[in-house]
């Protein structure tokens, strides 16, 4: 065998080493929900003025794992934590013309040692309102974790034609020109939380 066929055997034999070293990380773990919540909050989310064709609105309730020394890493040099992620969706309730309605709980998911690495904490990261237009796309106006936790209200302005699936974000601006810009080419959605 010659050098040249040695070096082309070396390369494929290296990708398979690597392919396989990928394929032997752990699997996040499905954090469980918890059967017995207690932490419920109420969100409401108003539209103002909305276009005609949405035609569907639900909720996600995001959670991360505050401290990470729980999770195990998928490589040990780019240190990519796993399984830091839980999300759960939950009804929005037509209350009125304009008012929908459904509850959360800060206390989803369970705070559990998954890896053996200790326990891990899970934490509201947000509270997402997935407006279905009929034109397919989606848009997604937001309360942070802050904003849940101080039941605070907000005001997000949503395009109301939609150029493309990636014009899905719904703006909260605190410039002066920019509301009045987006005034003008948006409808408004109301968000609150309250703790119940």
């Amino acid at each position: 065998m010659n050098g040249r066929e040695g070096q082309s055997l070396r390369y494929p034999t290296l990708l398979a080493l690597l392919l396989g070293a990928c394929a032997k990380t752990p699997e996040s773990p499905v954090a469980k929900t918890n059967p017995n919540p207690t932490q419920r909050y109420e969100i409401t989310v108003e539209l103002i003025d909305p276009p005609r064709d949405i035609q569907k609105i639900t909720g996600v309730a995001h959670f991360g794992v505050g401290t990470r020394a729980c999770l195990p890493y998928r490589e040990k040099i780019a240190r990519v934590t796993i399984g830091a992620n839980y999300k759960k969706e939950f009804a929005l309730i037509r209350t009125s013309e304009s008012t929908y309605k459904g509850h959360i709980f800060l206390d989803w998911p369970i705070d559990e040692d998954y890896y053996g690495l200790g326990v891990c904490k899970w934490e509201i990261t947000g509270v997402n309102a997935i407006l279905a237009r009929g034109n397919e796309l989606t848009q997604t106006p937001r309360l942070t974790r802050t904003e849940v936790t101080s039941q605070s209200r907000k005001i997000s302005y949503c395009r109301r034609d939609m150029r493309d699936k990636y014009d899905f974000s719904c703006f909260t601006p605190i410039d002066e020109a920019l509301i009045k810009e987006l005034d003008s080419v948006s409808y408004k959605v109301r968000m609150s939380s309250i703790k119940d």
